[in-house]
């Protein structure tokens, strides 16, 4: 996959540690001369320094036909919404954007121009499920015989600090992802459960806080 990024600060440095770039090719646009030096030095990335907003970057500088995802993520909205204006004239199936205020992310998603993430929203819908978690385990979804809880765990709970490993669940009752605070991803064995970890869970019994809550 050819992925382009706008913008070369903190989030896009996160995202590269992520990128495998065996299996994409990444294009990074950063106009500052210091940061881009950087970014180059660590990362195995084509760096383009040049302005977001000059037209000529995405007429000259790219092969914009090639590219296919644009993930915008400097830090001016009206520059992010540009860009992904851009990419959906280029026909670029893949269209992210970094957004601040709620409602220019609404008319992101009007106009048909991508994916906003909006970062405060984000934020606070998390905190929110954590709070709820932590007096009930709801569940969020519904997959057959299986029933997919979001589960908090809070520094009473009996599976605080215990291994993946070491969990007595039945079959019936699997651990499918891990939320440590920074990533989510599907759970080690070796994985310690601390408290404010959370984990998606694909259960098949109604009743599962007697695992984890006691």
């Amino acid at each position: 996959m050819r992925i382009l990024i706008i913008g070369g600060g903190r989030v896009a440095e996160y995202l590269l540690n992520y990128i495998d770039p065996k299996k994409h090719q990444v294009y990074l646009v950063e106009k500052d001369p210091d940061r881009r030096v950087e970014l180059s030095s660590k990362y195995d990335i084509f760096v383009i320094g040049k302005d977001a907003t000059d037209v000529t970057l995405y007429t000259s500088d790219l092969e914009m036909d090639s590219i296919d995802t644009v993930i915008a993520l400097t830090g001016s909205d009206e520059t992010n919404l540009f860009v992904l204006a851009i990419a959906k004239l280029y026909n670029v199936p893949y269209r992210i954007a970094r957004i601040n205020d709620p409602r220019l992310a609404d008319l992101l998603y009007e106009l048909g121009l991508g994916t906003p993430i909006t970062q405060p929203s984000l934020i606070a819908s998390m905190i929110n499920n954590y709070l709820e978690s932590v007096v009930t385990m709801k569940p969020l979804a519904f997959i057959g015989d299986y029933t997919v809880y979001l589960v908090s765990i809070a520094e009473t709970d009996p599976v605080a600090g215990v291994e993946m490993k070491d969990l007595k669940l039945p079959e019936t009752v699997k651990p499918i992802l891990l939320y440590d605070g920074k990533t989510i991803r599907p759970p080690l064995p070796e994985d310690k459960l601390l408290p404010g970890f959370q984990l998606i869970v694909l259960s098949r019994e109604k009743d599962i806080e007697k695992y984890f809550k006691g």
